[in-house]
């Protein structure tokens, strides 16, 4: 699957995915297919991590019905995912250079949540040593 876009909400109009709403419980759920379901109360920045969380069990082709330690792998495979969507070096080293390694000032400046710092932060060092 190529990407053009980091905008999360133009490739799940791109790849022609159903954005359905739910009140409480998960952030977000990938049901397999095209379609995937965003908790109605989150603000803009969860909105926008978690549509690309959830597209990326979709680009993945993971399987929602997965339990266990498949499901924990898949789980993580999306938060990658996510981040190295929304996040690229170029972006976040001009935060961090605004900012120091503040994670929290990172990730407003970035329009992302502290959680997707910390895992392009991982994603990023690990692929460094």
């Amino acid at each position: 699957m190529t990407i053009t876009t980091t905008d999360p909400n133009r490739m799940a109009d791109t790849l022609d995915v159903t954005i359905l709403t739910h009140t409480g419980g998960e952030k977000g759920r990938y049901y397999g297919g095209r379609t995937i379901s965003i908790r109605r109360d989150l603000g803009p920045i969860n909105r926008r991590c978690t549509i690309a969380h959830e597209l990326g069990h979709l680009a993945l082709g993971h399987n929602p019905a997965a339990t266990g330690w498949c499901q924990l792998r898949q789980e993580r495979e999306a938060e990658t995912w996510a981040a190295r969507l929304l996040i690229t070096p170029d972006k976040y080293r001009e935060a961090e250079s605004a900012h120091g390694p503040h994670a929290g000032a990172i990730a407003s400046e970035l329009e992302v949540t502290t959680h997707l710092v910390h895992v392009w932060r991982e994603h990023h060092e690990r692929k460094a040593a």
